[in-house]
Order: C-alpha cells, then sequence, then structure tokens
C-alpha cells in the first residue's frame, strides 16, 4: 500500500510540475523571446502535446492516489474498494475529497484549454491555462502536512507550501521545455541559436527567482516539520528531508554551471556545443528533480520529524547548556563564515574560478577546524534514546508509583536516599550513582531510560526484562523529582534566572472544582505553598488579605498539605486544595525538616523553581508580586512534539 501511495504521488507532482512548467516557459520564456517566430509555432505544438500528456498522467496518477487513500482510510485492499463505497465515502466526507473535487474541476478546465487551443486559438487562452495549472499544482498544499497546522503558525506554513510548490513548478518543470528548445536549435541555424540564446537567458532569471523562493520557503518548510537536530538526523522522514536538500544543492550547483560559466558564452563560443551542454545539464537538473519529487512522494505518507520518536544515531551529542557566551559566539560565527564559504565554493566552481574556489575550500576547513574547538567542551556521551519523549508524563501519580518501584529494584544499591550507600553498594567495584546531586538532571529522560533498560557502566544491571516499559518512566520520574527537590532545597529567595527543578503535575481540588497545576500554569507562574502537620494559618490568611495584589500580579496562590495536616479551629483556610495522598506524597520532595514547617515555592510556567522561601524567610506581598512578574517574563519550554517509544 505504502509503495502504492508513494509511486501515485511521485507521478502526480510530477504531473502537475510538468504542467506548470510547460505554462511558465510558453508564457514567460517563449512568447516574449522567440516573438512569433517558426522555432515559436513548433515549440507550442510540442508543448501542447506536453500539456496533454501531463494532463492524463495527472488524471491517472490523482485517481490512484484517491484510491489509495480510500484503501488506507478504510483499512481495505486495493481491489475492495471500489465495490465498497469507500472512495464516494471520501469524496463527500473529508477535507481531502473536497480538494479532490476542486482538483478535478480545475482538471477538467486545464483539458479546455489545451483542447480550445487545438483549434489554433492561442492568445489569452495559453494564460488562462498557465493560471489553472499553477492553481492545480498549489492546491496540492492542502494535502500536505502544511495545512493540518491551525492559527499564525499554520497559516505561514501553509503560504510557505504554496510557494514552495508554485517555485518548483516554474523551475522543475520547465527543464523539459527548455531541454526542448535547445534540442530543436542546434539543428537550426543563427536565428534559432539566437532565440534559443534569449530564452535560455529569460529562464535563467525565472530559475533565480524560483531558486529563491524555494530557500526561503524550505527554511520555513523545515523549521515546522523538523525543526530541531534530532528530528533531522534521528528520523527517517528528517534523513529523507537532508537527502532532498542534498539533492536540491546539487541541482543548484548544475543551475549554476548554466548561468555564470555556460549562458555568457552563448553567441560568443562554439554555439553548439554550449547548447548542448546546456540541454545535458538540464537534463541532468530533471533527472535529480525526479529525485527530489519521489522523496516527496515518501515525505508525505511520513508523519513530520517533530511529530516521530528520534532515534539518535551518534554517541555525542552537543550539550548546548554547557557552553558558554563565548563559545556561543563564536559558534555562530564560524557557523555563518561556513555558510559564506560554501556559497563561495559553489559560485567560483559555476564559475571556473580556480583561485576564489581555493580560497573558499581552505575557508571551509579553517572554519571546521577552529569550529569545533569551542564546542568540544560541551560535547557530552549520548544514547539511541537520549531525545526520546516519556510516554507517561511527569505528573505526581507516576512519581508516586516510582517511589515503590525505585524501593523494590534500586534502593539496594542507590540507597534509600539516593546517595549511593545502599547495603549492596559496599561489595561492588564502582560507587553507585549519587542521584540527588544537581548534575542528573543534566542528562536528559532519555539517557536515563537508557540506562534503566541496559545498564551502565558493566556494573548497573538492564531492567528492560524486569520493569515494562511505563515502569521505567516511573521510577525515572521518581528519581528526576526528588534530585529536583534537593535541588529546589538549595535555592533562596532571589529569583534565578535557570530552570532547573520543576515540580511534577498534579490534581487537586478546590471549591469543589476539579483542576491541575499545568492548567493553572498555563496563565502564568503560580505560589506553591507546602506545609506539614500544622497549617500556617496566619501567613495563608495575610496572602488572603492581599489577594487582589497578588491578582493584579497573575499569581495565583495553592497551598497544599503533605502531612496529614491539621487545620484546627480553621475550618477554611485560603488557598488550601484537596489532594490525594498520592499527590501529597509526590510533593514532600520538595519540603525538609529544616523549612520551619512551610515551603513557598514560585512556579515559571513550565513548573520549575523559580524561588523558595522557608517560614523564616516568606516573602511579603509586594515582594511576591514583582517577582511574580519578573518571572512571567521568562519564556517556556518549546513543546515537544515527539512520538513515544520505548
Amino acid at each position: 500500500m505504502d509503495a502504492f501511495l508513494v509511486a501515485a504521488r511521485t507521478l502526480h507532482f510530477a504531473a502537475c510540475v510538468s504542467l506548470v512548467g510547460g505554462g511558465a516557459f510558453e508564457c514567460l520564456i517563449a512568447a516574449p523571446a522567440l516573438d512569433g517566430s517558426a522555432a515559436a509555432a513548433t515549440l507550442a505544438r510540442r508543448l501542447q502535446r506536453l500539456g496533454w500528456i501531463s494532463l492524463a498522467l495527472a488524471a491517472i496518477s490523482g485517481a490512484a492516489w484517491l484510491v489509495g487513500v480510500a484503501a488506507d482510510m478504510s483499512g481495505q485492499n486495493l481491489g475492495d474498494v471500489f465495490g465498497s463505497g469507500a472512495i464516494g465515502t471520501v469524496l463527500m466526507r473529508t477535507r481531502i475529497g473536497e480538494d479532490w473535487l476542486f482538483r478535478l474541476a480545475l482538471a477538467i478546465a486545464l483539458g479546455a484549454t489545451l483542447a480550445w487551443r487545438r483549434r489554433g486559438r492561442v492568445g489569452d487562452v495559453a494564460w488562462i491555462g498557465f493560471a489553472l495549472s499553477v492553481a492545480l499544482l498549489a492546491s496540492l498544499a492542502w494535502a500536505g502536512h502544511g495545512a493540518s497546522d491551525e492559527g499564525t503558525g499554520g497559516t505561514i506554513h501553509l503560504a510557505a507550501d504554496l510557494l514552495h510548490l508554485i517555485a518548483a513548478g516554474a523551475w522543475l518543470g520547465g527543464l523539459a521545455p527548455l531541454a526542448l528548445l535547445l534540442t530543436a536549435a542546434r539543428r537550426g541555424g543563427a536565428a534559432a541559436t539566437a532565440a534559443a540564446t534569449a530564452a535560455t537567458r529569460r529562464f535563467s532569471l525565472m530559475a533565480t527567482i524560483s531558486i529563491a523562493v524555494l530557500l526561503a520557503s524550505g527554511i520555513v518548510n523545515t523549521w515546522y516539520l523538523a525543526g530541531n537536530v534530532p528530528a533531522l538526523i534521528g528520523t527517517l522522514y528528517g534523513r529523507l528531508l537532508l537527502i532532498k536538500i542534498g539533492l536540491f544543492l546539487i541541482m543548484l550547483t548544475v543551475a549554476a554551471v548554466n548561468r555564470w560559466r555556460l549562458t555568457p558564452r552563448l553567441g560568443r563560443i562554439e554555439p553548439s556545443a554550449t547548447l548542448a551542454q546546456l540541454r545535458r545539464n538540464a537534463l541532468i537538473e530533471s533527472g535529480l528533480g525526479l529525485g527530489v519529487l519521489a522523496i516527496v512522494g515518501v515525505l508525505g505518507i511520513l508523519p513530520p520529524g517533530l511529530h516521530t520518536e528520534p532515534v539518535w544515531p551518534l554517541p555525542f551529542r552537543l550539550a548546548a547548556g554547557a557552553l558558554s557566551t563565548g563559545a556561543v559566539v563564536m559558534l555562530l560565527i564560524f557557523a555563518v563564515a561556513l555558510c559564506v564559504c560554501g556559497v563561495v565554493a559553489v559560485a567560483a566552481l559555476a564559475a571556473g574560478w580556480k583561485k576564489p574556489l581555493g580560497a573558499a575550500f581552505i575557508g571551509l576547513i579553517v572554519c571546521v577546524a577552529f569550529g569545533a574547538a569551542p564546542a568540544m567542551p560541551a560535547l557530552v556521551v549520548a544514547y539511541p534514546t537520549t531525545y526520546f519523549a516519556p510516554t507517561v508524563p511527569y505528573d505526581a501519580a507516576a512519581v508516586d508509583r516510582g517511589i515503590a518501584i525505585y524501593a523494590q529494584n534500586c534502593a539496594v544499591c542507590h540507597g534509600a536516599d539516593g546517595k549511593g550507600d545502599g547495603p549492596a553498594a559496599a561489595g561492588l567495584p564502582i560507587k553507585p550513582a549519587n542521584l540527588v546531586e544537581p548534575h542528573l538532571l543534566a542528562h536528559t529522560p532519555g539517557d536515563m531510560f537508557w540506562w534503566v533498560s541496559h545498564g551502565y557502566g558493566g556494573v548497573m544491571p538492564p531492567f528492560a526484562a524486569v520493569l515494562t516499559p511505563p515502569e521505567r518512566w516511573d521510577v525515572i520520574h521518581f528519581v528526576r523529582a526528588r534530585a529536583a527537590g534537593t535541588i529546589a532545597s538549595g535555592m533562596g529567595a532571589t529569583v534565578s534566572a535557570i530552570a532547573a527543578a520543576q515540580v511534577p503535575d498534579f490534581a487537586f481540588e478546590s471549591g469543589g472544582v476539579q483542576d491541575t497545576l499545568r492548567q493553572v500554569l498555563a496563565e502564568g507562574p503560580t505560589l506553591l505553598v507546602l506545609f506539614g502537620s500544622n497549617v500556617p494559618v496566619a501567613r495563608l490568611e495575610q496572602l488572603g488579605a492581599a489577594q487582589r495584589k497578588l491578582i493584579a500580579a497573575g499569581l495565583p496562590v495553592i497551598a497544599v498539605g503533605v502531612a496529614g495536616a491539621s487545620r484546627g479551629a480553621v475550618t477554611n483556610p485560603p488557598y488550601v486544595v484537596g489532594v490525594s495522598a498520592n499527590v501529597a506524597a509526590a510533593l514532600s520532595l520538595f519540603r525538609n525538616d529544616g523549612d520551619g514547617g512551610e515551603t513557598e515555592l514560585l512556579l515559571d510556567r513550565d513548573g520549575n523553581v523559580r524561588v523558595r522561601w522557608t517560614a523564616s524567610t516568606v516573602a511579603p506581598p509586594e515582594t511576591l508580586a514583582a517577582d511574580a512578574l519578573t518571572v512571567a517574563r521568562f519564556a517556556g519550554a518549546a513543546p515537544n512534539h515527539a512520538g513515544h517509544g520505548g
């Protein structure tokens, strides 16, 4: 089924691109360059035949694509969809079907323009056919990933898709008509050569504009579909996208040779030989373009890289957080210099400039050699699962389940408190890791998933056969929450710009209404008050009296008793919410015995602790409001669109 869909998509894209290219070449290149000559009439007939072939191929491949989609949606075999009504259902009841019906109407109208021109009517009909072919190709954007995005980002992505398709049609689709013209020119005389020269120069300008649009729109599409390094090199989608980019760069090099080396020779040096070289290069570009379209056919049936679990292929990664500001600046400088040298190298290679080419290659070597130096300290060991997103949410329920799993499987070596001093630790050749040191959180959850699954250092045993993937994520969440609690305990009453300690999500009840920490944090920073056996009534009443001031600063307050707190004579202290036992157990990791019975944590919108107060250091409401406004300016983490593996 996948192979059938890929073949249908590839042929359909190729046919639609050919239709646009033929129309663009005739209206924008041949008509003004050939100016009604005999060569123009001959080319028009050939382009009309090419148009009919492309339209027929578009109709057949489009129908095949529709059948494949209907079979995929219905779960039926290809032969069964015709009698089951699945095709009609897709056409009449899905957005894809609406797009197909619209495209069918465009194809019929385009066929009518081709038939009308066969009766000798050209003129404006050629432009109408060109416009219809552009609409037919552009409508494919609604069958791609860009149409599924919403909001402003979705509009930008869809617009980039539209421009990308049209630019590809003008450039790639125009290569075959150019080859036809160059072939005819080689057999003609001086007049044919002059006409081909004028057409080639006009096509070169159109190709340059198209390439610029392809570059800009391609960057936008790559950002939305595979906008980070793990998604680019760790997923099938990303790797195919890199191959597509590589083919495009080769095409760009060939096009540069045509533009800067061969085109200037026309009319001066061996025009017949130059025309032959241009024709050969146009055919090479066409072949590479078909390879690009084949990759596009595959990409359309794959989930985007940002929505796929990346399997990291390298034994190391760059820990950006470990880079100093100076190192980041140096890397950016070398990256820009590397791009400049690359562009110069391509231009020099195309134009045949030997000295600039040598200088560009030396520059590339220098950029790679010296640019690697500031990055070396930030290179750390990586694993295939390093960039995995947990399949289990980081919440209090997972942390509480992880407590029991840790006690049963990990405490014997790492110790009940995670300090690496368990009963079996003394007999091990290497002391178990201290799981409450700050550096633990420098490792990704995916790193820890690999260690728990496959063991570590020849001492820690693998638990893949003992614990299910969800159980492994549970114990990882507990270990990370406990380390976060330890880090938070060392924080003071000054806003920290570093996000290191994240509080797990939890559900609570307030005034008979169910809510979660994440839903509250979606509106901005939150003050989380954790207390022990005695409710800090005076403090909560102080916060209650300052409610208006806190609301003005956008700071809600959630107070949670984590040790079976007794309210005494106060029946309804302000801000106290009801939580389950597992929430109390998880949040107790963020308190310690030295807090005087109360810990207050100011959380950013991602749940990271930015300020910590205890009973003896509580801040007045004015300070809370000011700190909340400061924390509200911190950018939230980018959403993780990865799938789930394990």
